[in-house]
């Protein structure tokens, strides 16, 4: 017949040397706790956004035989339905270690569970931001056969309003010249 009460405070002293500061302990009959598990989600801009996902765990007093009841006890950035499935997979995972402590290895299962939505949250902004980038950005008119040769008639009737003055029936050189490259710019090449 197995000890459960020793191998409950067994695991739970196991806990509590590898969860210092993330163990906190609710009731000792029965045993119920709560496990706090730093994480974050990375930025692509500025600080990571932390959180803190929290598992409450209460042993039945056939533990490890029975699986133990299991609820969050603070998940603020996962959504519920993401909630659900991972307390599905967790009790599912319970289930197939039934016989041996198992506290452990289900916070285990439940960081890699975040770490991977946490991820995923990652990866679909960087990937929203290489689409984005990607996606030049159009500043002006588009340019078509009707814009360009709207744009050019007026050009060529504001350059024809530049002819030339004549000042006492004389041109003075510069007005030569500019003369000159005013009529090749109008001829069409």
């Amino acid at each position: 017949m197995t000890d459960y009460a020793e191998e409950q405070e067994g695991e739970l002293e196991a806990l509590e040397s590898i969860y210092v500061t993330e163990l906190e302990i609710l009731s000792r009959d029965p045993i119920i706790y709560n496990i706090l598990i730093p994480c974050e989600i990375r930025s692509l801009e500025g600080p990571n956004k932390e959180f803190t996902v929290g598992l409450k765990f209460k042993l039945p007093e056939e533990y490890p035989d029975v699986p133990p009841e299991i609820e969050f006890s603070e998940c603020e950035e996962l959504d519920a339905d993401l909630q659900k499935s991972i307390i599905i997979e967790l009790n599912k995972f319970a289930e197939e270690e039934v016989g041996c402590v198992m506290i452990f290895t289900l916070v285990s299962e439940l960081q890699d569970k975040v770490n991977e939505y946490a991820d995923n949250i990652y990866n679909k902004k960087l990937q929203e931001k290489e689409e984005k980038d990607k996606v030049p950005v159009f500043h002006g008119t588009l340019v078509t056969l009707e814009t360009f040769t709207e744009w050019n008639n007026k050009f060529i009737l504001e350059m024809s309003g530049n002819k030339v003055k004549v000042v006492n029936d004389k041109l003075t050189g510069r007005q030569i010249f500019l003369a000159k490259v005013v009529t090749l710019k109008s001829v069409k090449i």
